[in-house]
Parts: C-alpha cells; sequence; structure tokens
C-alpha cells in the first residue's frame, strides 16, 4: 500500500510539474521573444551539463547505501563532494568567459548549482526514507517558484539576468525548506576525507553511466541539424517530445521503486511490479501510434504533419524503454553499475551509427527507426546481463 501511494505521488507530481513548466515556457516565449529566450535556451542547457556533472550519479549509490542501514553521515560527504564540483564547474564557466563571449546571464545562472547540490541531499534523504509525498511537494514547489519567477520578472520588466537571479532564489528556498523537514533532518554532519575518497570512487562508474545516458538521449538532436536540416530537426523534435511524454508516468513509478530495490533485494530480484509497467506501456504506445496525427495536428499544428511517422515508429519505443529502465535500476540496486558500463558505451557507439547511416537514406524516418532498432538491442543484452547475474541465483 505505501508503495501504491509513493508511485501515486510521483506520478501526479510529474505530471503537475510539465504542465506548470509548459505554462511557463510559453509565457516566457512571448515576454523574452527569440532572441532572449535562446539565450535562456543555452544558459539552462549548460546549467542541465553543470548539474549532471556535479551530481556525480551519486543519488542511487547515497541510497542505496542509507536502505542498507549506513548512517546518514555519508550523505555529509556526498554534499561536500558535490559543493566542490559546483565550485570547479562555476569556475570553469567564467575561465571559458575569458576566451569566448559568453552571456553575463550565463555566468550568474551558474551559481544555482550550490543550492541545488544542498537540493540533491535532500531529495536523496527524503526519497532514502521513502517519503515520496515530501519529494513531490518540493518538485512541485520548484515548478511554482519557476512560474512565479516569469510573473515577477514581466511585472518588474527584467530580462533573463533578472529572471536567473530569481531563479536562484527559489532553489534557495525550496532547499532551505527541504533540509529543515523534519522527516528529511541530517544527525550527522561530520566530513571524513577517507570516507569522502571511497564515496567519489565508488560514484566514478554512475557518473559515467549517468553522462553516457544525457548523451544518448541528446546525440540524435545534436546530429538532426547537420544530418536532416534544422527543419527536419525541429519536425523530428516535436515527435519526440510527445514520445517523452509518454514515459512520464513510468519515469516517476520507477523513481519510486528504486528505493524499494535497495531496501528489499527480494523485491528487484522478483521483478515485482514490472508486469503492470509492461501493460501500461503497451497501451500508451497503442494509444500514440493509433492518434499520432490527431496529436501532432493538435498540439503543433497540420505544419508538423511529418511528425507522424516518427511519432509512430518511436511510440513502440516505450514498451523496451520500461524494461530495460527496470532492469537497470535493479542492476544498480545489487551493486552491478561496472557490468551496464560495459554495455553503455557500445550501446551509445551503435546508436551514432545507425543514426548517420539510416538518417542519411531515410531522413527523419531513419532516426526513429535508428532509436527503436537500438532500445530493443540494449534491452536484449540487459536481458541476457539479468539472466545471467540475477535469475541464475535466485533458488
Amino acid at each position: 500500500m505505501n508503495m501504491l501511494k509513493n508511485i501515486t505521488w510521483t506520478v501526479l507530481s510529474r505530471y503537475g510539474v510539465q504542465g506548470i513548466s509548459l505554462v511557463s515556457n510559453i509565457l516566457l516565449v512571448r515576454y523574452l521573444g527569440a532572441d532572449g529566450y535562446g539565450e535562456y535556451a543555452l544558459s539552462s542547457s549548460v546549467m542541465l551539463i553543470g548539474n549532471a556533472f556535479t551530481s556525480f550519479g551519486m543519488d542511487m549509490i547515497l541510497i542505496r547505501r542509507l536502505a542498507a542501514g549506513q548512517e546518514d553521515a555519508v550523505l555529509a560527504d556526498g554534499l561536500w563532494i558535490q559543493v566542490t564540483l559546483s565550485g570547479v564547474y562555476i569556475a570553469g564557466v567564467f575561465l571559458v568567459g575569458i576566451f569566448v563571449p559568453l552571456p553575463l546571464s550565463m555566468k550568474v545562472y551558474s551559481f544555482a548549482l550550490l543550492p541545488l547540490a544542498f537540493y540533491s541531499v535532500f531529495t536523496i534523504v527524503i526519497r532514502a526514507r521513502q517519503q515520496m509525498q515530501i519529494f513531490s511537494i518540493a518538485q512541485l514547489m520548484i515548478s511554482a517558484l519557476h512560474l512565479f519567477s516569469v510573473f515577477l520578472t514581466w511585472f518588474l520588466n527584467g530580462g533573463v539576468l533578472a529572471f536567473f537571479l530569481f531563479l536562484i532564489a527559489s532553489h534557495a528556498i525550496v532547499a532551505a525548506w527541504g533540509l529543515g523537514h523534519r522527516e528529511s533532518r541530517i544527525s550527522h554532519w561530520r566530513f571524513s576525507i577517507k570516507q569522502i575518497i571511497v564515496l567519489f570512487n565508488d560514484c566514478s562508474y554512475m557518473a559515467v553511466l549517468g553522462t553516457l545516458r544525457l548523451l544518448h538521449e541528446k546525440v540524435v538532436f545534436i546530429l538532426l541539424p547537420s544530418l536532416a536540416g534544422i527543419q527536419n530537426a525541429g519536425i523530428f523534435s516535436a515527435a519526440s517530445r510527445v514520445v517523452d511524454a509518454g514515459k512520464l508516468g513510468h519515469q516517476s513509478a520507477l523513481t519510486a521503486i528504486y528505493p524499494e530495490m535497495a531496501r528489499d533485494e527480494e523485491f528487484g530480484k522478483q521483478m515485482k511490479g514490472i508486469r503492470p509497467l509492461l501493460g501500461a506501456a503497451v497501451l500508451i504506445a497503442i494509444f500514440l501510434s493509433i492518434l499520432a496525427e490527431p496529436i501532432v495536428t493538435l498540439l503543433f499544428g497540420k505544419e508538423f504533419g511529418a511528425s507522424v511517422f516518427p511519432l509512430q515508429v518511436m511510440a513502440w519505443t516505450v514498451v523496451p524503454y520500461v524494461l530495460a529502465t527496470y532492469i537497470t535500476v535493479g542492476l544498480v540496486a545489487l551493486g552491478y553499475e561496472r557490468t551496464l558500463l560495459a554495455l553503455r558505451l557500445p550501446i551509445f557507439i551503435l546508436l551514432v551509427f545507425l543514426l548517420f547511416t539510416l538518417t542519411s537514406k531515410f531522413g527523419i524516418a531513419g532516426s526513429a527507426f535508428a532509436i527503436l532498432a537500438v532500445e530493443l538491442i540494449q534491452v536484449a543484452f540487459l536481458w541476457q546481463i539479468w539472466r545471467t547475474h540475477v535469475l541464475s541465483k535466485l533458488p
């Protein structure tokens, strides 16, 4: 019952966050214009990469440790690492700015990594303690403050810089609220250089895995402008956004399931909950493939009609995505991240090869088939790893 409650909270909050974000982005586009929104998008992308770098894949490692009964002193070590990496990344942004003209807003916004480090530790604590209601409220708070920052910038006739200053304040407010909450309070704040080094080494594999995962998801958007042109890249992006929306519920559910996997090895080994997740994935794939044309027309207009076929193809990536993600988090919960890393790199290379090959021959339809093929190949290898390392050891 508690698991169902956690999944419900994360799914509902994820859709709430997406809805608020949609409104925020529409208002930002209208207020900032093309140039201002372009500056915002560029700075946000730099921040996304920075946040992936500074979090260093340690959320899953620390959740696994806490679920295994380790005292929360390890959180202080994790915070020290994240704050240090944030300082390194901020310094790197300013250093690059000496040689390459960067917007002042980008440099200022990089300081958001500091409150985000504290927020990251807060979310690790509450996820490990299975307090997904608090996690969901925090996610909604950030989105609501993001929307409030848009209104405040508009009211004060501010620009991108003012908006980012409001966002930094928003991150600081939510981080302070979270760490001050009684359910997420940390009793031990002592640092240990020895434990910091151990934790850094333990997280290094997850950090590389996280970076490769981010590249795996974004490489198509990096390559398409040169392979198929800017217009086709935009058309493909529209289809991809719809597919991503179809994965939101499963992403939320797996966010709630991972702490239980880390706490109870048998939960993951027996693949509890996978059947309803796969059933829902099949229904979503059928829904998106059948209603692709009216969905695209309603959301983007008739000029995006070329998005329909790629959407129909990529809709079926939802099914292998769910199984692959479930197996991946299950293997991480059991400590097999090194095994996963050995698979992730060749899968990424295969994706790049197929994108070049099929897109050059079939356009964005070829890109869609490349992504579907790689998802199927990846889940086949993951299933074999799962059989070898997990199922074969079950009584």
